[in-house]
Formats: structure tokens, sequence, C-alpha cells
């Protein structure tokens, strides 16, 4: 029993089997393969590309233009034009505003960034939650199979008892009606555990009947979680609240810039003149013009619109730090339910539950006991067995999720 304390899945591996160990379902090749095939990991990396491609796009200037002039333009089309000039024009951003929208802009690409990290770390740590899922359905199988061999021993039992008038009637036909149970119990894990695999199948971006192997065995166990410990660290590194931060940060960016509108933009414009006047031609112009902020309830609205802004983000990020706090006390309070109770089942209650089976079973066939005993006995084993299992995958799940707060899924 103490093989139960240190892992997840007790395997008695026939040759046959342990031959087949290398095709079975790896958990890390199962995670690798969810990063690359699901979906939604697909649609927020792209999202973050998009922002990504928009830094750039926010501080260039805006295309030049070209102008072609004909000056005291006579006849169709200006064919006798006494001037024949080319104009370039170009618009300038104001410097510092141009820097301004460059941080707000890298800031917004972080925030699709670690929401990409974020959608990836969570939907990681569901792909890890459907694979102890899956692998507890192939344990249920395995219980109730044995369950149904056992119901057959015990159904053999009881009618070779009526048979030579040891037992009852009654006991052979409860044994047939728990064969029976049995059997059926049998089935619905076998339904679970397609259901299971067709999970694990969806999150990897495949179709749910594709054939899917035996999950590999895996270890649940860790060191106890302590919240104060692990608070600092999610405060520091979770996807989440780098994204909410990286918002903040560009809403601070977008409010220093609508005050700096006040401030005008700039523009140059270069123009080279051909004209029939010999003084004239080959002469050429620069301007520098500026543009005129006058309308200053315009710049007043864009104040008051990026300074609620900015107190919005703000907000937001107290928010969704105060939720993932909330959401680590959750964690690490069922992790240390859930690790107590696998460790108590593991290492006392599931070895006394098989010693009570035995005993019970050898008192019956002494005729020392009724066949209800051991039906009871029997029921508790299963009982028994199925919550540890239970405990254990939860126990597994909720690690997961841990991960995913701290970032470690990356």
């Amino acid at each position: 029993m103490n093989k139960l304390a240190a892992g997840f899945l007790i395997l008695a591996l026939s040759p046959a089997v342990m031959a087949e160990e290398a095709a079975r379902l790896n958990l890390k090749s199962y995670l690798a393969e969810v990063r690359t095939g699901n979906p939604e990991i697909a649609a927020a990396t792209a999202l973050s590309k998009v922002y990504s491609a928009k830094v750039s796009q926010s501080w260039l200037p805006m295309d030049p233009t070209l102008e072609f002039e004909r000056m005291y333009a006579a006849g169709a089309l200006g064919g006798g034009a006494a001037e024949r000039n080319i104009m370039i024009r170009q618009e300038f951003r104001n410097p510092w505003k141009m820097r301004l929208q460059r941080k707000a802009a890298d800031a917004e690409s972080g925030y699709f960034g670690a929401q990409k990290n974020d959608r990836v770390n969570r939907t990681l740590a569901e792909a890890r939650a459907a694979y102890y899922e899956y692998a507890l359905a192939w344990q249920y199988e395995r219980i109730y199979a044995e369950n149904m061999e056992l119901a057959k021993k015990l159904s053999k039992i009881a009618e070779t008892r009526y048979s030579i008038s040891q037992g009852s009637q009654s006991d052979a036909i409860k044994a047939q009606v728990e064969l029976s149970k049995a059997m059926n119990m049998l089935i619905t894990a076998q339904q679970e555990k397609e259901t299971a695999g067709a999970r694990v199948n969806n999150l990897r971006g495949k179709d749910p009947e594709e054939p899917l192997a035996e999950p590999e065995a895996f270890d649940a166990s860790a060191a106890p979680a302590d919240y104060k410990a692990l608070a600092a660290a999610v405060t520091a590194k979770n996807p989440g609240l780098q994204a909410m931060a990286a918002r903040r940060r560009a809403s601070e960016n977008k409010l220093a810039l609508a005050r700096a509108e006040y401030a005008p933009d700039f523009m140059l414009s270069w123009r080279r003149r051909g004209s029939k006047d010999a003084a004239m031609d080959g002469t050429y112009d620069v301007s520098l013009g500026l543009t005129l902020p006058l309308w200053f309830s315009k710049q007043g609205d864009m104040n008051k619109e990026a300074r609620a802004e900015r107190d919005m983000s703000a907000a937001e990020f107290e928010a969704a730090k105060n939720a993932v706090l909330l959401e680590l006390k959750e964690i690490t309070v069922k992790l240390d339910y859930y690790r107590r109770l696998k460790d108590l089942y593991g290492g006392t209650v599931l070895s006394q539950a098989e010693l009570s089976l035995k005993a019970s079973e050898a008192a019956y066939q002494s005729g020392e006991s009724d066949f209800m005993d051991l039906m009871d006995a029997n029921r508790t084993l299963i009982e028994t067995k199925r919550e540890y299992y239970e405990y254990a995958a939860a126990y597994a799940s909720w690690l997961a999720r841990l991960g995913s707060l701290t970032g470690e899924s990356l």
C-alpha cells in the first residue's frame, strides 16, 4: 500500500503491457501537442502578432505627397503652361507625440502578448486536468473490471454453498444481482473513458474519435502549498496580471499623448520650378508649416477620455489582482485538502478496506458471516478505491491550476 501513497496509478503490469509502455500517452508530449494544435492558443498568438505589427505603424510618419503643378496654363490640360513644377510635401507628427504613441503601442502590444501567455497557461492547465480525468477514467475501468471478476467469484461461492445446503438461495440470487450491477458499472466506466478521451483530443485540436492510447502513470506528489509564499510569485509572474499592468501603462501613455495634443504638428514642403523664364527656371522653394490647435474643447475632451480610461485600467488591474489572489487562496486550500485525503487513503484507508474484504470473504466461506456482510465489504473497497483516485486526480488538477497562476506552464 505504500506504493499507492507514492504515486497516482498503481498498475499490475504484465510483460505484454510493459512491452506496450512506449505507446502510451505521455503528458509532456500531449501538452506539446496542445501548444501547437489548440485553436484558442493559435487565435491568441495571431492576435498578439497583430498588435506587435502595429508598433512600427504607430510612430512612422504618413506617406509623403508628390504633386505636379502647371501654372499659367493655357489650352487643353495646361499644354501651354508657363511653369511646370514638382512639389513634395511631408507631414510630421510632433516628435514628442510620436514618442508617446510608440510607448502606448508598445504597452498595448505587451498587453496582447501577456494575454496570449495567459491563454496558453490556462489552456495547458485545462489540458492537464483533462489528462488526469482521462487517466482516472482508465483507473475506474480497471477497478470495475476487477470488481466484476470478484463478483463472478463470489457468485460461484454462493451457488456452491447453496448447492451443498450451506447457503441460502437468497444469497445466490443476490450474488447474481451484484454481478449484473458490476457489469453495468464497468460499461458506465468505459463510456466515461470515451468521453474523457474526446475532451483530450478536443484540446489538442483533433477529432473526438481520434484513437487515443492509455495514459502513462503520473506522480501527484508535491510539497504543501503555502499561500503567503506563493502570493509574491503570483503577483510578479501571473500573465493575466502582466497583461493588465501593460494595459495600465498604455492608458497612462495615451493620457500623456492627449495632453500633448495642445502642441503643434509640422509639415515640410519642397518645390522645384521649371519655367520659361530663365531667371525662374530651376529654382526651388522650401516651406515649413505647423498646425494650430485652436479648438481647445476638442483637446479637453480628449484629456477627459484618456483620464477616464487610465482610471478604468488602474481599477481593472486592482480587480484582477484581487481575483488572482482569491483564486490562489482557493487553490492552496484545495491542495491542502486533497493532499491530506490522498495521503490518508493511500497510506491507511485503502489497505484497511482490502483487509476487511479478505476477512469478510474468509468468514463467509467458513459460515461465520452472511452474504450481505461480504457485499458491504466489497462495496466499501470499491468506493474507497474510487475516492483515493479521485482525490489524487483532483490534487494533480489543482496543481496544474497553481502552475497557470504562477506562470510555470510557460
